[in-house]
């Protein structure tokens, strides 16, 4: 077995140790303090350099020193060095917390600005990451808490009871099941309704058809009832119904017979109706026909007349925008004129410019102001007439040009002037001609109003004729009529009225007897869900009756291998359901519960001993208020008691 023990270390500012060396040389100690000098703070210093966690498992605990005020105190260096045996093998993990200060530019003063920490492997400065390399190469973390904590693993909050469970499998072998049905004659069935799945899924499928079996045997009784109360009420004579019904319905045939023929007799009064309205249809447009011969002279005099008038309006509003364009024309046509003849005058303005010489006496050299030659003055002089001569001939050139241009655009006005002025001749023309018409027109619409009078009708055969018809159908429709069909509906309408409620009663015979059937139907689905439930909790009973063989089993097996501790493995709730667990026992009594300190530390140790033979490890075991316990049993562990004494009030080691 690979053994890991502690054989010193070595504690600077950890917590509430300023200084300390713990130096036990692999052996057994015993470490005594009052409350509160640092028993605890040993162990939680260990756990530290090995996992950056306390003994409570905690990895944000105050690993720094603290003031009265609670705050920690700066500029100290948190350090610890472990000095372990491993399989006699003497190693060191050193591991050392400081303060990070920084002065930033324009400050005066330094300001804390986090922490570093440095690692130590056998003395050599190694990197965080190659430090926990080197320590789970020797030891898995929570295994070494297993190993080393008699609490850890009974306690749920630092390891779960699945995990627990799964380790005393690991160690004891499991009990397949198989084995299990095999040992007891009564589960046999259970291997056709398993049908190759495990019990876990089959209870999950139990609970499941269960839940929905429940729901469904819980909603019948709620809908007999509820259909029940349909079925109450006076019983009713339904032969008395159907008769009357024959009787009422044999009386609504003979009605609606009698509607029938008053309803022809209204139809033909109502075609009557329409042919006369169609007559005075005919009256009215003849009578206009007539109107309108009476009137057609003056009416299209005057229709003449408003038509001329809106010829009138539009001949005055062409002519009036003629004269404008007429006008603007002119002036354009007038300041064309003007600057030809200005043209005419700067032409021979120009034309009369001669050349003058200069004087040559100005004609000196730029560089040294001499007088120049005769040939260069002359030269000179033929250069400036040229020059003269050039732009002369441009400006002629333009002048021409530009009085070209002006002269085609006076003789496109002229042209344009022509054709305006005719234009505006013609329009006063027209606007003359309707005025003239109008005139005329007027004369003529008084004639016609003073000779016009209303038109004949009598006089005309086709009014005649349609009127002699319409009175002769007006005639027959003031004849008086017996009108039945008002009584015949109102008596229809009672009628109608005690059939829907005949029929709404034999419509509630026809429901009670549904209802009836369907409660029945009810009745016989719950005897068949009942059954269906009464399978699945015999399918249930077996499968709790193989869960306690298995868990028997299990824990027979599994209490073989420790000496205090037994373990408990089922628990039978109060409605009869099997609950799985993994419990440490102690004569009868629960790790978490009632077992007193000096219980719990030796079924620790008994764990301990059986995990440390499975892992093939054993490490240091802290042991805290070891004053409680007056024994412990053997155990082939490092064990490391931390003792409560008064009258220390600094640490105080003893060495076995």
């Amino acid at each position: 077995m690979n053994q890991i023990k502690l054989s010193k270390m070595e504690i600077r500012n950890f917590k509430g140790i300023k200084e300390f060396t713990l130096n036990i040389g692999n052996y057994d100690g015993s470490i005594y303090g009052d409350n509160g000098v640092g028993k605890t703070t040993l162990n939680d210093a260990f756990l530290w350099v090995l996992f950056g966690k306390d003994s409570a498992n905690r990895a944000d605990f105050a690993v720094k020193p603290q003031g009265k005020d609670g705050n920690d105190v700066h500029y100290l260096e948190t350090d610890v060095t472990l000095g372990l045996s491993i399989n006699g093998q003497a190693r060191t993990f050193r591991k050392m917390l400081t303060e990070k200060w920084t002065k930033r530019r324009g400050a005066e003063t330094e300001e804390f600005t986090g922490h570093e920490t440095s690692h130590w492997v056998d003395l050599v400065p190694v990197k965080k990451k190659e430090f926990l390399e080197a320590i789970s190469s020797i030891i898995n973390e929570t295994v070494f808490k297993l190993l080393t904590n008699p609490f850890f693993f009974c306690t749920q909050a630092l390891f779960k009871w699945e995990d627990r469970r799964k380790i005393l499998m690991e160690i004891c072998g499991d009990v397949t099941d198989a084995e299990v049905i095999a040992a007891e004659e009564s589960l046999a069935k259970l291997t056709a309704i398993l049908s190759g799945k495990t019990i876990d899924n089959h209870k999950k499928i139990i609970a499941e058809k269960m839940k929905r079996l429940n729901h469904d045997i819980d909603e019948v009784p709620v809908k007999i009832n509820e259909l029940s109360r349909t079925l109450l009420g006076e019983e009713v004579d339904y032969t008395l119904v159907e008769q009357t019904k024959a009787h009422l319905e044999n009386r609504l045939k003979h009605i609606e017979e009698g509607m029938a023929d008053a309803n022809k007799i209204a139809s033909r009064y109502q075609l009557k109706q329409q042919e006369t309205f169609k007559l005075t249809t005919a009256m009215d447009a003849r009578r206009k026909v007539l109107d309108d011969n009476s009137m057609a002279g003056l009416n299209r005099a005057m229709e003449e007349k408003a038509k001329l008038a809106g010829t009138k309006y539009s001949l005055t509003t062409e002519t009036a925008t003629l004269k404008r364009k007429l006008a603007t024309e002119l002036e354009e046509a007038e300041s064309v004129q003007a600057r030809l003849g200005e043209l005419r005058k700067e032409w021979k303005e120009e034309y009369a410019k001669n050349f003058t010489e200069p004087d040559q006496a100005n004609f000196v050299c730029p560089t040294c102001e001499q007088p120049l030659p005769d040939e260069k003055r002359q030269e000179k002089i033929d250069k400036m007439l040229s020059n003269f001569e050039a732009n002369k001939a441009r400006t002629l050139q333009s002048n021409k040009r530009n009085g070209k241009e002006l002269a085609e655009r006076s003789k496109l006005l002229n042209s344009t002037l022509e054709e305006t002025a005719l234009l505006i001749k013609g329009k006063e023309t027209e606007l003359w001609q309707a005025a003239a018409r109008i005139t005329e027109l007027d004369e003529e619409i008084e004639n016609q109003r003073a000779s016009t009078f209303s038109a004949n009708y009598a006089a005309d055969p086709e009014y005649a004729e349609l009127k002699i018809k319409h009175q002769a159908l007006m005639d027959e429709l003031n004849r008086p009529i017996k009108d039945l069909s008002a009584d015949l509906l109102e008596e229809k309408k009672g009628i109608n009225a005690e059939l829907q409620t005949i029929n709404k009663t034999l419509a509630l015979r026809d429901i009670r007897t549904t209802t009836a059937a369907r409660i029945d139907e009810l009745k016989a689905e719950e005897r068949t869900l009942s059954s269906q439930r009464s399978e699945l909790e015999k399918e249930q009973f077996l499968i709790e009756k193989f869960m306690k063989s298995k868990v028997d089993m299990l824990e027979e097996n599994i209490n073989s291998r420790f000496k205090l501790v037994k373990w408990k493995m089922l628990k039978i709730n109060i409605n009869g359901g099997l609950e799985e667990l993994c419990e440490a026992m102690v004569e009868g009594i629960s790790f978490n519960s009632n077992l007193n300190h000096a219980a719990r530390v030796n079924a620790g140790l008994d764990i301990i001993n059986v995990l440390a033979e499975h892992y093939g490890i054993s490490a240091p075991i802290f042991i805290d208020f070891r004053e409680s316990v007056s024994k412990i049993i053997d155990t082939g562990s490092q064990i490391i008691n931390l003792i409560k004494s008064e009258p220390d009030k600094v640490l105080r080691v003893e060495v076995a």
